[in-house]
């Protein structure tokens, strides 16, 4: 066969490939069904301007401006007083959240012991938990209250804790990266 001639017929075949795949999509016309917008709106409301009078129009505007100029009940201002939010502005961490503290109580080697004192803070409606860390003694579980933005908030339930249950804590930076190894929920 001549080069000639076999370019013709892949040319040919190309072609008539083309016009099988695209043609059907030009002729099918659901696209332009789609690109179509049907409005559902209501024909506008028809009045017959030569049926009203000049009276009944004068009198409507009358209406309309006697609404208009009506005056509406006067605001009663609220005279509750609203209580001081703290001054404290709260910074951000790296990861754009509140910086947050906790109040560090105690640290056991024994497991069920960091359990019993959670679960006594949390008789006592304190939000509690316990973080497991590796030390040089071991596994230690630390029990602390917490999180709370408002540092001042949680020093006086450390002063509270001192005096009612005997426990000494410290405040320290609570970290969303440690509570993997949070202890039982």
């Amino acid at each position: 066969m001549d080069a000639r001639l076999k370019q013709r017929v892949v040319g040919a075949i190309v072609l008539t490939t083309l016009a099988i795949i695209i043609l059907p999509m030009l002729l099918d016309g659901t696209a332009d069904d789609r690109a179509r917008v049907i409005a559902n709106i209501p024909d506008p409301p028809v009045i017959d301007l030569e049926s009203m009078s000049v009276d009944d129009i004068e009198r409507n505007m009358r209406i309309m401006e006697q609404a208009s100029s009506q005056q509406l009940p006067a605001m009663v201002p609220d005279t509750t007083p609203y209580e001081e939010a703290p001054a404290e502005e709260f910074g951000l961490d790296k990861n754009a959240l509140p910086v947050s503290w906790s109040l560090q109580l105690a640290s056991f080697q024994n497991p069920q012991n960091a359990l019993k004192l959670r679960e006594e803070l949390r008789e006592a409606a304190y939000r509690s938990y316990i973080l497991q860390a590796h030390t040089d003694n071991g596994e230690t579980y630390r029990v602390y209250v917490g999180p709370m933005v408002q540092r001042a908030k949680l020093e006086e339930i450390a002063m509270t804790l001192k005096s009612s249950m005997n426990l000494d804590g410290q405040i320290v930076r609570y970290k969303l990266e440690d509570d993997k190894g949070q202890l039982g929920g």
